[in-house]
């Protein structure tokens, strides 16, 4: 199984860069795809840290240092909110570099 269709969130929606959908920022409507580029996290379902949906440029716009091991990852608004109520030390201590 490749990446283009690669199962289902945990919604039940099929995801996959071949599986045309729309940013499910509410009454956003924009076209994307289920892939990776659009995923909440930058991984289909990798953690409960994030939302598991799918978002245009517009609405996965904020950064969030994923821990351990560094990688930063792009978010939605709601996932960088809730990760800056969780650990604000390490919101403010990312914000700084």
């Amino acid at each position: 199984m490749g990446w283009a269709h690669c199962g289902t969130d945990r919604n039940g929606r099929e995801i996959g860069y071949a599986i045309e959908a729309t940013c499910d920022h509410p009454g956003c409507g924009k076209a994307i795809h289920r892939g990776l580029a659009y995923a909440c996290g930058g991984m289909h379902g990798e953690d409960t840290r994030t939302c598991d949906q799918y978002f245009c440029e517009e609405h996965l716009s904020a950064w969030l240092p994923e821990t351990p091991g560094g990688r930063i990852v792009r978010v939605c608004a709601e996932c960088d909110a809730a990760w800056r109520r969780e650990f604000p030390e390490e919101a403010i201590a990312f914000d700084e570099e």
